[in-house]
């Protein structure tokens, strides 16, 4: 008797775990707000942030883009005169509306109880409809994910303690210079101590020592924004050229510089291509080259590039295959000597393609990359559909192939991340190697509690130069960063 009772109780929890299994989580995407009058700080922004936070829960996960969505969210904010309309609207993927809320205000000081109150609405109309997301799911080991499968994002990037045995045995954090007073976002190197770096003023080069030491910088328009800092040399007559990729309001305005007796020079500008420097298969360093199109972010072929008369001359050109761009990605080979391109997805899951034919073969199953770095440009297709005249285009993190043909990535994660939201605080860099068929992770660098801006590998020292963001500016006070030099062999 006892035994047939606990075989219908173990088959009975078996059905109930296979019914709550079963169901599935809705994804809801929440699109910026529109504030009318024009926004003059960053509520359209906290707006989304906020009810991103109050709509997440009891079934429901917020994603980083509509792709990825069952519901899409879109609100906006009006004032008139001393009062205020706070009103949103849920659609399903296919259009079809699920919930219209809206509360109104005479002050500030009503407007977080309006958007909990908002969320609420909106969130029982959406459970109601996708009954399958309301019941959450049982404690389990989960099951071992498909590397074809891409996993949604949730609102905050959690990445997953590492295994012991793969994090760096790091005697010490390496060579960490003092404070940069502000906020840098770009970091370029060339094979010798000396490095340039660059923040929303201009670029600036670097020498380490006992501290690091201001050589030289140049200033930059207030209207010009800085996408991406490269450099190569040095030449045989010691010059090292800088290119800095520029975005000039909604255009691509590059400018390069040659660095010589510990002087920056402008060489050429307003050049509309973005540049980077690579090491296909972790051989010498080349300069690549892509354009802007009117209405593509990264249009056509990637090209090698070369400087003519004060002239960028394109050759060899290299197709991108889905999801890759000038800044994402890189060329490795195997042992047989076929050819692969790693890249990230607009999600940040690694991936890796054929070469030759384009076709994807590999995806991590976690997050990887990750930048607060990005551009906008007016997006008259998509303005009613996303509820902003703009689109925002996040820059992702280099992918660095060793002389040794491993991989290497940086992992961000922060406490908020979430579409156009951004605050990255924490990261590691990860060493993978192809076995044939995946990306496999061989070891990581400890944690370190600040945003990985940038980076640049040295190949003659085997050194890493990381620019982190110790501090995100505030009310009270400007950001910080520093620069780091840590050795990996």
């Amino acid at each position: 008797m006892k035994r047939s009772l606990v075989a219908i109780l173990f088959l009975a929890g078996t059905l109930l775990a296979a019914a709550a299994a079963s169901a599935s989580t809705i994804r809801a995407y929440i699109a910026e707000f529109t504030v009318s009058p024009a926004d003059n700080g960053n509520l359209k922004t906290t707006l989304q942030r906020l009810l991103a936070t109050r709509l997440a829960g009891d079934g429901v996960v917020t994603v980083d883009t509509p792709a990825e969505a069952d519901v899409i969210v879109s609100g906006s904010y009006t004032t008139l005169g001393k009062m205020f309309s706070l009103d949103a609207i849920a659609k399903s993927a296919g259009g079809k509306q699920l919930s219209a809320a809206f509360e109104q205000g005479e002050s500030m000081d009503v407007l977080i109880p309006a958007v909990g109150k908002i969320s609420g609405k909106l969130k029982g109309d959406i459970v109601k409809q996708f009954p399958q997301g309301a019941t959450a799911l049982p404690e389990a080991a989960p099951k071992a994910p498909r590397a074809d499968i891409v996993r949604p994002a949730a609102s905050a990037e959690l990445v997953k303690a590492p295994s012991s045995e793969i994090v760096r045995s790091e005697g010490a954090a390496g060579w960490t210079s003092q404070r940069l007073s502000g906020i840098y976002s770009g970091v370029a190197t060339w094979g010798t101590k000396e490095f340039v770096t660059a923040d929303d003023k201009g670029i600036h080069l670097y020498r380490p020592g006992s501290k690091l030491d201001l050589v030289t910088e140049v200033a930059l328009p207030d209207r010009m924004k800085i996408l991406a800092l490269d450099a190569m040399g040095p030449e045989a007559n010691g010059r090292v050229l800088v290119f800095v990729t520029i975005m000039d309001r909604e255009n691509i305005s590059s400018r390069i510089y040659a660095l010589q007796n510990d002087t920056l020079k402008l060489v050429a500008e307003d050049i509309p291509y973005m540049f980077r420097t690579i090491a296909p298969y972790g051989g010498a360093k080349k300069l690549f080259a892509q354009q802007m199109g009117r209405s593509d972010d990264f249009y056509g072929d990637v090209y090698e590039a070369s400087i003519v008369d004060k002239g960028v001359k394109l050759s060899n050109p290299i197709k991108m295959p889905r999801f890759a761009n000038i800044f994402n990605f890189n060329l490795f080979r195997d042992q047989s000597g076929k050819s692969y391109l790693a890249t990230f997805s607009d999600s940040g899951y690694l991936l890796v393609y054929a070469a030759d034919t384009g076709e994807e073969l590999w995806r991590s199953t976690d997050k990887f990359g990750g930048s607060e770095t990005y551009f906008q440009r007016r997006d008259w297709e998509n303005e009613r559909t996303n509820m902003t005249p703009f689109r925002t285009r996040f820059l992702d993190q280099r992918i660095t192939v060793t002389d040794k043909g491993e991989i290497l990535v940086p992992q961000n994660s922060g406490f908020f991340v979430l579409g156009n939201l951004r605050s990255y605080s924490k990261y590691s860099v990860v060493n993978f190697a192809w076995n044939g068929s995946s990306l496999e992770e061989k070891w990581r660098t400890k944690q370190s509690q600040n945003y990985l801006a940038d980076y640049s590998y040295n190949p003659a020292t085997k050194e890493l130069v990381l620019l982190e963001v110790a501090q995100k500016d505030t009310f009270g006070g400007k950001g910080g960063s520093v620069v780091r030099l840590l050795g990996i062999e």
